[in-house]
């Protein structure tokens, strides 16, 4: 079997991303429940279709605006594994969407600790993303440094956000630890998942 080309391990990778905004989404976002004698009234029936329709909207443009830094770091690191050259953190900053002073260097380092981990996935061999991840890190305690240091890196930066958020402090609060808790969950289970199957 042939080894996967540094392009295919590109779209592998992004669309392992994508997958994971998803299910964030899902665990972030609460679905409307309607109640039971909801069901029986089609006035408020129709209205619940349309809260449905409104949550899977709110999933869709979560996962787009979660992929946003992902996106740019997978193609940072795969231009710098393709011609061996690493484009400036700042570029990226500047093309993207404005990050308030306060915040720039918790973003450059995340961003940073995101590319790298790209470039060791891409760098890899492996037919699956949890391939790539084995070879890569070679074990599961290796890989769970790595994950807490790219968590702990992002908390920083959305930390350092908070005060430029508008709105109510303590819901904003409430909703960046339900986050970053889905996103702990995600990490934990990513790491079993890539060191408990024998594929590649």
């Amino acid at each position: 079997m042939t080894e996967l080309s540094l392009d295919d391990k590109r779209t592998l990778i992004l669309e392992y991303e994508k997958a994971r905004a998803r299910e964030l989404a899902r665990r972030v976002i609460d679905k409307p429940v309607p109640p039971v004698w909801m069901i029986l009234i089609p006035i408020f029936f129709v209205f619940y279709a349309w809260k449905i329709k409104e949550y899977s909207n709110g999933l869709k443009r979560f996962a787009q605006h979660y992929l946003i830094t992902r996106n740019k770091a997978i193609d940072m690191a795969f231009e710098a594994e393709e011609s061996g050259r690493l484009q400036e953190i700042d570029e990226l900053v500047e093309d993207g969407h404005p990050i308030p002073a306060r915040a720039r260097p918790c973003y450059n380092k995340w961003v940073s600790m995101l590319i790298d981990h790209y470039r060791s996935l891409l760098a890899a061999d492996g037919k699956s993303v949890q391939g790539l991840i084995r070879t890569s890190y070679r074990n599961k305690s290796t890989y769970l440094i790595v994950n807490n240091q790219l968590r702990n890196a992002e908390s920083a930066f959305n930390e350092a956000l908070m005060p430029k958020i508008e709105g109510d402090q303590q819901d904003i609060r409430y909703i960046v630890e339900r986050m970053e808790q889905a996103i702990a969950e995600l990490y934990r289970e990513e790491v079993d998942d890539a060191f408990s199957r024998s594929v590649r």
